[in-house]
Parts: structure tokens; C-alpha cells; sequence
């Protein structure tokens, strides 16, 4: 399959302006980078499918955020693992400048940022860190393997090498070879998402969550009815028998409950047969007086606020 590949400079990393270069080109076109390209499959474990076409079809690029502690936990340790594995593989990776990128006339638009590459002719080479609390078993997961096949794209190379410290202290090394009938299917999977991204349609396989739709559609653009045809009652009818058997359910859960710790009283467990079936023990946890914060301290109060706009759905209408 014929590729346009070429490179761009690289901002800072973890900037905006980085952030901006991976979510779309100079023509304003959404591309998908690397590290959340498993999530358009479904198989990403930290970036759902839904929210991730969310984003693609919104306007706005994502904003920096404060690292969490596994991304401090790379940012400090990639440098030093980068090192050990040169080390042990006898290779000069560096970390490039550049971000790499791969366009099929299909319009699959694919961006990576490499942890190391080797360039010298045509030899290539891509290693990939990793620093994860979780023990290493020599299987790549889904969302490491398709990033892999990603970078492998967009770099034009057969293999990754994939630099893993784990909590045993020891760096493992493990070589992915992307074979072209992976790259095709992903190539083809990519196209077919961003097809949809460009029409404002909804990718292939998305099924939208109440909250996604609720982020996506934050704010209405105008104060006006939409009309639908008549099938859409089946939908409120379904929607309203739902939430009146959720009432019940809650309802009941409410009676068991007080029925059960009412049995328990001043203890904190029940016992049947030897057996604990169920505990009620004391939680004791900080809570900010919001109210009396304000009062106390407005001005703080006032620089720490910001103002959230959520939408409700009410059903209208007999039951």
C-alpha cells in the first residue's frame, strides 16, 4: 500500500503545541497518533472508544494536564532506560526531534512520537520504553502491540524493540515484527475512522455513552425543539420503562438494605453458618465545607471556581 511519509519538528513534549500537532495537520485535518490509536478498536484500556471519537469530532484540541504518577514515573526513568537499552543492544538509539507521520490516499492520517530511534541508510530501528508496576510476562498487551504496528507504520519499519522495567528491577527486551498484512488492516482501520471523523459521523463500532454524549454536546447552540419521526416513541417508551423498573430495583435494594443492618444493629457483621455474608463498619472521611469555605475565605473561594455548564435529560409526557 503506498504511504506519504514524512517527518515534522517536534514541540515540546507533552505541550500544547505538541498536543496540537497530533491531533491534527496543517489543513486541519484530525490524524490519529500512536499511543491511543488501540482505543478505535476498542481495546485501549484508559481511553474508551466513545471518548476518543468524541474527541476526534470535536474542535478542540486536548489541553496539557498534570502528569499523573505513572507519567512522572516515565518522564523520569525513559532517559535512564533509554541508556541501559543502547547498552545492551549495542545500539545508538537517540530520541529524535522530529514526529513521524504516514498518510494513505485512503485518508488514513497516522502521527508518532518515537522514545528512540536509529537511523543510518536505510537501516531504521524504533525502541519503544516502557516503565510499568505491573510484572512483565513476555506478552505484549493489545494496546502496546497496536501502537507498535502504528509507529511501525509511520516510520517505515518491520520490527519495534520494546524496552520493559517492570517492578523486578530487571529491563527485559522484546522484539515486535509487524507483519504488512497487520499494517494493512490497520492502515484500513484508520481510514475508515477518520472517513467518518471528516463527514462528523459516528466511526465504525463507537456505541455512545449517555456521559460521552453529555461531554460532547456540553452546550446547546440553539434554544429550539428537534423534530424526529414517529418511530423515536419506541426509544422514549424504552427509555422510560427502563427508568421506572431502575426506580423500583433502587426502591427495593433501599428496603433489603435497611433490613439487613437493622439485623446487624450494633455489630459489624453478619454471620450465617459460619460464613460472613455481609459487613457494616464505620468509614471516617474529610469532607470540605464548600459553603462555609466561601463564607470564610471568598476570594480564594472566587480564583479557585470555575463554572461547569451540564445538561439534563428529562422525559416529557404521559407515562
Amino acid at each position: 500500500m503506498a504511504l506519504h511519509r514524512y517527518r515534522i519538528s517536534k514541540p515540546e513534549h507533552g505541550g500544547q503545541e505538541w498536543l496540537n500537532a497530533r491531533f491534527w495537520d496543517e489543513k486541519g485535518q484530525k490524524r490519529i497518533s500512536a499511543s491511543p490509536a488501540a482505543a478505535i478498536y476498542g481495546l485501549h484500556p484508559f481511553v474508551p472508544q466513545d471518548q476518543f471519537a468524541a474527541e476526534l469530532l470535536g474542535d478542540t484540541p486536548p489541553s496539557p494536564i498534570p502528569p499523573n504518577p505513572a507519567m512522572e514515573r516515565g518522564n523520569r526513568l525513559e532517559p535512564f532506560v533509554l541508556e541501559w537499552a543502547c547498552d545492551k543492544l549495542g545500539v545508538a538509539y537517540e530520541t529524535p526531534e522530529e514526529m513521524f507521520v504516514a498518510e494513505s490516499k485512503g485518508g488514513a492520517r497516522m502521527i508518532a512520537t518515537l522514545d528512540g530511534f536509529y537511523e543510518d541508510g536505510d537501516d531504521r530501528r524504533i525502541l519503544e520504553i516502557k516503565t510499568t508496576t505491573r510484572q512483565w510476562d513476555g506478552e505484549l498487551p493489545d494496546y502496546w502491540r497496536i501502537q507498535g504496528i502504528h509507529q511501525a507504520i509511520c516510520a517505515d519499519v518491520e520490527e519495534i524493540t520494546w524496552a520493559v522495567f517492570d517492578p523486578s528491577m530487571i529491563l527485559h527486551l522484546h522484539t515486535q515484527k509487524v507483519t504488512p498484512s497487520e499494517s494493512a488492516e490497520h492502515i484500513s482501520a484508520v481510514e475508515k475512522w477518520l472517513n467518518a471523523i471528516d463527514l462528523g459521523m459516528t466511526p465504525p463500532g463507537v456505541h455512545w455513552s449517555y456521559e460521552t454524549i453529555s461531554t460532547r454536546y456540553a452546550q446547546p447552540k440553539q434554544d429550539s425543539p428537534v423534530e424526529a419521526p414517529d418511530e423515536y416513541l419506541d426509544l422514549v417508551a424504552r427509555l422510560k420503562h427502563v427508568k421506572a423498573e431502575l426506580k423500583s430495583y433502587q426502591e427495593l435494594e433501599d428496603q433489603l438494605k435497611a433490613e439487613l443492618c437493622e439485623l446487624i444493629g450494633d455489630h459489624t457483621s453478619l454471620v450465617i453458618n459460619g460464613t460472613t455474608v455481609a459487613t457494616w463498619r464505620p468509614q471516617t472521611r474529610d469532607s470540605l465545607d464548600i459553603k462555609a469555605f466561601k463564607v470564610a475565605h471568598p476570594d480564594i473561594a472566587r480564583n479557585f471556581s470555575k463554572q461547569v455548564t451540564t445538561r439534563t435529560l428529562l422525559l416529557k409526557g404521559a407515562r
